[in-house]
């Protein structure tokens, strides 16, 4: 398996999360900022069916917000011009480096569908 970072998202996102990851810290525990995140900037809001992928994301990782400190990090994150898009990309290849080949490809696959349906509910409202 392949995976690339997308050409937006800063490499040294998915290395801060490696280094994250090999300290402890679990990707529910990152997914908890970035999904924090999402709902705080309404990134995704007027998007067609992405409170389904999110959901689904939870629904197979729960969150874990045990560390909240990670949390307000990957929140203030947005300050830099992050987006939670961003985050998950990096998040995938982070665990796919940490060899959670399972973690990483749900990660994949919910932040394509994710782009996908950002990119076809702009087209549908322009």
């Amino acid at each position: 398996m392949n995976i690339k970072l997308d050409k937006h998202t800063p490499d040294s996102l998915a290395s801060l999360f490696v280094l994250l990851m090999e300290e402890g810290m679990t990707p529910n525990q990152i997914l908890v900022g970035i999904i924090r995140l999402a709902t705080d900037s309404k990134e995704l809001e007027g998007t067609i069916v992405s409170a389904d992928c999110i959901r689904f994301l939870l629904s197979t990782m729960p969150l874990d917000t045990s560390a909240p400190g990670v949390t307000g990090f990957v929140l203030s994150l947005a300050k830099e011009g992050v987006s939670s898009l961003m985050l998950l990309d990096a998040l995938g290849f982070a665990c796919y480096v940490c060899g959670l080949f399972d973690t990483a490809s749900l990660l994949r696959l919910t932040y394509q569908r994710l782009q996908a349906d950002k990119i076809i509910s702009q087209m549908l409202r322009d």
